[in-house]
C-alpha cells in the first residue's frame, strides 16, 4: 500500500474543510435547512460547470454522462450522498447531534472493513490494532446510546458506500460532481417551490451571497475526496475522516458545548487510533521506499 505526498495532502484538505463547514452553515441558522440543502445542490451544479468550462473539460463531462459503466456508479451515488445530507439536516433539527457525530466516527471502521473485503487492500497488524483502539472508543459511545444508533448506522454506511462507488466508478473529479449534482438538481429545483415556499422571504441579500458560497464549499470538498479515493487506498481516506468530526469537536468546545464523559474517553481511544495508525502508515512508507544498489 503506497501513499503519495499529493494524495495524503489532498485528502488532509478535504477532511479540513468539512471539519469547518459547521461554522459556515451556522451563518445561515435563520434559514430552514431543507432549503440550504436545495441550494448546495443547485450552486454546486453551477459552480462546477463554471470550472470545467474554464478548465476546458466540458467534452470530460458530457463523455463522464454518456459512459454507462461510469453512470452505474455515479447515479447512486449521487442519491446516496443526497440521502447522507438530507439525514444529517434531520438528526440536528431533532437533536440528534451525538447520534449523527458518531456516524462519522464509525464510517472510517466501514471504510477499512470495505477496503480490505472489496479492494483488497493490504494492511499492516499495527494497523488492526489502531482500528481496534477506534472501536473501543466507538463502541463505548454505543453503550452510552443504550439503543441502537439506527441515524449512526444511516450516516456512516450511506457515505462508506458512496465512497466505494466512487472509487469503483474512477471518473474525473470535477466531471463526477458536476454529474452527481445535475442528477439531483431537478429534485432540488421543484422542492421549495412546493414545500418551502416561506423560506424565500427569508433569504436576504448576504443570506443569498453565504448561499452561493456554500455551494462552493459543498463541491470543493467533494472534489477533493473524489481525487483522494482515486489516488489513495481508501483505508487511509476512510480513517482519515476522524479529522472532520475532531475539529466539529472543537468548534463545538469553543461554541460553549459540553461533551459527556463517554464522549470524551471516546475522543482519547480514537485520537490513539490515529496516532498508531499514523505510525503504521510511515513504517510502510518507509518499507515501500526503494533501496539503492551501486554497481
Amino acid at each position: 500500500m503506497s501513499a503519495n505526498k499529493k494524495g495524503l495532502m489532498i485528502t488532509l484538505s478535504c477532511y479540513i474543510l468539512w471539519g469547518i463547514l459547521p461554522a459556515y452553515w451556522n451563518l445561515l441558522s435563520g434559514i430552514d435547512p431543507l432549503f440550504i440543502l436545495c441550494c448546495r445542490i443547485i450552486f454546486a451544479f453551477v459552480f462546477m460547470i463554471i470550472v470545467l468550462t474554464a478548465t476546458g473539460k466540458i467534452k470530460t463531462f458530457r463523455d463522464t454522462i454518456t459512459n454507462k459503466k461510469t453512470m452505474r456508479y455515479l447515479v447512486p451515488a449521487a442519491f446516496l450522498i443526497s440521502f447522507n445530507w438530507g439525514l444529517y439536516i434531520w438528526a440536528v433539527n431533532n437533536g440528534r447531534v451525538l447520534d449523527s457525530s458518531l456516524g462519522y466516527y464509525m464510517n472510517p471502521l466501514l471504510a477499512f472493513l470495505l477496503g480490505v473485503l472489496l479492494f483488497r487492500e493490504k494492511y499492516l497488524k499495527l494497523q488492526l490494532v489502531a482500528v481496534a483502539l477506534a472501536v473501543t472508543g466507538v463502541i463505548i459511545s454505543l453503550i452510552a446510546f443504550g439503543s441502537f444508533p439506527i441515524v449512526a448506522v444511516g450516516l456512516s454506511l450511506s457515505f462508506a458506500v458512496y465512497g466505494v462507488l466512487k472509487k469503483k466508478a474512477h471518473a474525473d473529479p470535477a466531471a463526477s460532481i458536476a454529474v452527481e449534482s445535475l442528477l439531483v438538481a431537478p429534485f432540488a429545483l421543484v422542492f421549495p417551490f412546493f414545500f418551502l415556499t416561506e423560506s424565500f422571504s427569508t433569504v436576504t441579500p448576504a443570506g443569498f451571497l453565504l448561499l452561493m458560497g456554500g455551494g462552493i464549499l459543498t463541491a470543493v470538498p467533494l472534489f477533493l475526496y473524489a481525487r483522494a479515493v482515486n489516488d489513495i487506498p481508501f483505508i487511509i481516506v476512510g480513517f482519515f475522516q476522524y479529522i472532520s468530526p475532531s475539529l466539529a469537536l472543537s468548534y463545538g468546545l469553543i461554541t460553549g458545548e459540553t461533551p459527556s464523559g463517554s464522549q470524551i474517553v471516546s475522543f482519547i481511544f480514537i485520537g490513539l487510533g490515529l496516532i498508531v495508525f499514523s505510525i503504521a502508515l510511515l513504517l510502510k512508507t518507509n518499507d515501500s521506499r526503494p533501496t539503492q544498489t551501486t554497481l
